[in-house]
C-alpha cells in the first residue's frame, strides 16, 4: 500500500449551513506521549533456526516489556506465554512445528519475531503504559492447519468453502489487575463473507493498533475459533508477532475546545473531512473492527480553519476507526462508512 500526502488551504467554500449541519464533534481520546520504544526482538542471540527455550518457566524481557514464559516440566513442553525465535519454516504444518510464523521472517523480513499462546501476558516495564500496537500474523501450524484441516480442526470454510468460519485474537489491557472495557481485535482467519473470494487465513504481517487500551500496565492475549470441540477449541492456538510498541503517557484529554479536530459529516458517504483549527501535519491510518489497516496516508493543515479531505470511496459500509499519530500526539477517531 502506497502512503500519500494531502495539503489543505482553508475551504472557505463550505457554507455555514452546511458545516452546521455536517460537522458532528465527537469524544476525541487524545494520549499525548513520549518518543516510542519499539520492541523488534533483533537485539536477542540465537543459534540459526532456534528458539527460546527455558525448562524454569523464566519470563525475557526486551527494552519496554517482560513476556511470559511457562514450560511445564512434568510433560516436558512450552505450555504457555511467548517465546521468541528466528526459526524460518513455511512449509511444515505438523503440530511439533509450534514456533514458525507463515510469513517465514519477521516483519520487514525481519530475522527475529515472538511467537505466543492463547492465554499469553506481556507486562509493561516503566515507564510506558501505554502500548502504540503491533505486528500480527499466523503461525505455520495455525495457517496450514485452517487451510487444509488436519487430525484435530477441520478445514476453514467445510467441504463447499461456504462454512462461516473465523479465528481471532483478542487483546485485553490491565490496569492495577483490572480488565479494561476495551478490547483491540484481529481475525486471523474469516470466511463469513456472503461472497468466498473474500473469504481469507491471514499470511502476510498486519497492523493491529492498542490505542484504544489507553493506560495499561499489562496485556492478556484471548484466541477464539468458530471451530470448537468436547476440549475447548480445535484451531491450533498460537499466533506471531513483531515490533511491539510502547510509549510513555503523559496525560490524557476529552478534546472539548475550539482546537478540537472534528471529522465531518458523520455517517460519512464516500468523502469524510478532518477540520482543526491548528496546524497538524500528521500520519493517519484508518482500521476497520478487524483490526486491519486499510488507508496509510500523511494529512497536512495550516494554521486556521481548515479541512482535509479523505476519500472513502473504496471503504464497504461499516464501522472505522481513524488514527491520527505526530510527534506529541496520538488520537483515535471513530465513524460509520454508510
Amino acid at each position: 500500500m502506497k502512503s500519500k500526502i494531502y495539503k489543505f488551504k482553508n475551504l472557505k467554500t463550505l457554507t455555514m449551513r452546511k458545516k452546521i449541519i455536517a460537522i458532528l464533534s465527537l469524544s476525541l481520546l487524545s494520549l499525548f506521549t513520549k518518543a516510542q520504544n519499539v520492541a523488534d526482538f533483533e537485539t536477542f542471540t540465537l543459534s540459526p533456526n532456534s528458539f527460546y527455550k527455558d525448562t524454569n518457566s523464566v519470563d525475557w524481557q526486551t527494552s519496554n516489556a517482560v513476556f511470559q514464559y511457562d514450560w511445564d516440566k512434568g510433560f516436558n513442553y512450552w505450555s504457555g506465554g511467548f517465546s521468541y525465535t528466528n526459526k524460518n519454516d513455511s512449509s511444515n504444518g505438523g503440530f511439533m512445528n509450534l514456533y514458525n510464523c507463515i510469513t517465514y521472517k519477521g516483519y520487514n523480513n525481519s530475522n527475529f519475531y515472538a511467537t505466543g499462546q492463547a492465554g499469553g501476558v506481556i507486562k509493561l516495564k516503566s515507564p510506558n503504559n501505554y502500548v502504540n500496537g503491533f505486528y500480527i500474523t499466523n503461525t505455520t501450524y495455525a495457517w496450514k492447519s485452517m487451510k487444509s484441516g488436519d487430525s484435530f480442526a477441520k478445514k476453514f470454510g467445510g467441504p463447499t468453502g461456504n462454512d462461516p468460519d473465523w479465528f481471532k485474537v483478542t487483546v485485553k489491557g490491565y490496569l492495577g489487575g483490572t480488565m479494561k472495557p476495551d478490547s483491540s481485535v484481529f481475525y486471523l482467519a474469516d470466511y463469513r463473507f456472503s461472497n468466498n473470494n473474500l473469504d481469507y487465513i491471514e499470511k502476510n504481517w498486519q497492523y493491529l493498533s492498542c490505542a484504544n487500551l489507553g493506560n495499561v500496565d499489562s496485556l492478556k492475549f484471548f484466541l477464539y475459533s468458530s471451530d470448537n470441540g468436547s476440549f475447548g477449541m480445535n484451531t491450533p492456538a498460537y499466533f506471531s508477532i513483531d515490533n511491539f510498541t510502547t510509549s510513555q503517557g503523559v496525560g490524557i484529554n476529552e478534546l472539548n475546545t475550539i482546537n478540537s479536530l472534528n471529522i465531518y459529516p458523520n455517517p460519512a458517504h464516500n468523502t469524510i473531512y478532518l477540520n482543526s483549527n491548528s496546524e497538524l501535519n500528521s500520519s493517519l491510518r484508518i482500521y476497520n473492527t478487524l483490526g486491519r489497516e486499510i488507508q496509510n496516508i500523511t494529512v497536512s493543515l495550516n494554521q486556521g480553519n481548515n479541512s482535509a479531505q479523505i476519500d472513502l470511496s473504496e471503504l464497504a459500509q461499516g464501522l472505522y476507526f481513524i488514527e491520527l499519530t505526530t510527534k506529541e500526539e496520538k488520537r483515535t477517531i471513530k465513524f460509520i462508512k454508510d
